[in-house]
């Protein structure tokens, strides 16, 4: 019997221990909170309110399919429809349950290979769509934040907006600049001095397809659009869940804190961000004031039902979408799948 290589180790002692902090967390949270408070809220949502917010969670993911065909199509790649939703719908579920945030991303990146073996420009592609996103979110919260101290007297309410609205303008500037052609100009040299050679030329290869969007402004004007349209719907969907269990969250507390529990959930220290996810919503949406009708205990039930609920939803409709879309599908890609001329 093969001893197993150390990396396959390494990764295995990893996924074990982020699986072990997401049950730690999610117990932590359960065992901080009244269980039976939040599991009475989600058991008394309104299903119409729900129903609305699962419809446009749906019209979403057709809408970031066609977000990331656009960011394809730059590199001249081209996917059957049916198999870019498939792959789309299954990354997004997949985003909830492998051991990161963004384990999804890279199961569409490989679905992309494999149709147009297209190397760094696939992943290009899927990377800018996942980062699209996150800008998008960012300037929602940039403004959410403005209209929060515009309409807010209370100091408190105002630092916590100003706070989160730097955060979030931060990370669109840094952003912007990492495009710059200077940066890795910069990066170069010293790198080299390292001996990071080899992974600085993959580094190039990958930039140099994400400075190919440069050349299609018309396209990238497209794809913003699509990427407001879709992050908008997203966002709707926390709302109508706090609908559902009546909760008074305005829609401008929900555009500042979404943003923020995203960018989190990224990191890698739980399975899919679960519990993280959770936990951080859950202190958000549970500050006092930000739902200035229920008493501290109340708020805290029901911005983890709010937590608990969006999550849910997050993974469960991706997940049929994909199961529904894959019995369509054939076993495998058809000639018109390949890389375009």
């Amino acid at each position: 019997m093969t001893k197993p290589r150390p990396k396959s180790h390494k990764r295995l002692v990893g996924q074990i221990l982020q699986a072990v902090a997401t049950a730690g967390l999610v117990a932590w949270i359960l065992w901080r909170n009244d269980a039976v408070a939040v599991f009475g809220k989600l058991e008394h949502a309104d299903v119409a309110w729900l129903s609305t917010g699962i419809g446009l969670l749906l019209a979403s993911v057709v809408l970031g399919a066609v977000q990331w065909q656009r960011l394809l199509a730059v590199q001249s790649l081209k996917i059957q429809r049916l198999r870019l939703l498939h792959a789309y719908s299954l990354g997004m579920f997949l985003n909830f349950v492998l051991p990161s945030g963004v384990g999804g991303d890279v199961v569409r990146a490989v679905q992309v290979h494999r149709d147009t073996k297209s190397g760094a420009k696939g992943v290009a592609a899927t990377l800018l769509d996942r980062f699209a996103g996150l800008f998008t979110l960012a300037l929602f919260a940039s403004v959410a934040s403005v209209l929060l101290v515009a309409h807010h007297s209370d100091p408190l309410f105002r630092k916590l907006a100003v706070l989160t609205g730097f955060v979030a303008i931060s990370f669109c500037v840094t952003s912007i600049v990492l495009f710059s052609r200077r940066v890795i100009g910069w990066i170069a040299p010293v790198a080299r001095m390292f001996g990071e050679g080899p992974l600085l030329d993959k580094a190039r290869n990958l930039r140099s397809a994400f400075l190919e969007y440069r050349e299609h402004p018309a396209l990238v004007a497209q794809v913003v659009g699509l990427s407001i349209a879709t992050q908008f719907l997203r966002i709707l969907v926390h709302w109508c869940c706090a609908k559902a269990m009546g909760l008074p969250l305005d829609l401008a507390w929900i555009l500042l804190f979404v943003p923020v529990v995203a960018l989190i959930s990224v990191l890698p220290i739980s399975v899919g961000g679960w519990g993280l996810r959770e936990g951080v919503q859950k202190t958000l949406f549970s500050y006092p004031g930000v739902m200035p009708s229920l008493s501290a205990m109340d708020a805290s039930a029901g911005a983890l039902a709010l937590a608990v609920s969006t999550s849910l939803l997050g993974m469960l409709v991706p997940a049929a979408v994909s199961l529904v879309v894959g019995l369509f599908l054939p076993h495998k890609a058809a000639p018109a799948a390949r890389k375009s001329s």
